[in-house]
């Protein structure tokens, strides 16, 4: 009997791309979008400089910034799950 490795979760696999941005060295500015249903809930920009997150969120047309990689993660992981509520 062979045992598969429990998938990640979605918070685990939103936070493996946060610390892509972190640890990217192509530019100060990092910017990700996060999409459900191949429509884009939301962008995400860290600046490396300043360590500070943007989230833009399209569906209310909010902007938060956060500068702690957790705040950031749980964020996006409450719109998308918003988001998918919807459809």
């Amino acid at each position: 009997m062979v045992l598969e490795e429990p998938h990640s979760s979605d918070l685990n696999q939103i936070l493996n791309r946060l610390r892509a941005m972190i640890d990217s060295n192509d530019s100060q500015y990092q910017s990700r979008r996060f999409e459900a249903f191949g429509i884009e809930a939301l962008r995400v920009e860290y600046d490396q400089l300043t360590g500070i997150w943007t989230i833009h969120e399209h569906r209310e047309a909010r902007q938060f910034q956060f500068d702690n990689i957790d705040l950031v993660a749980i964020e996006i992981y409450d719109v998308l799950h918003d988001f998918k509520l919807i459809f």
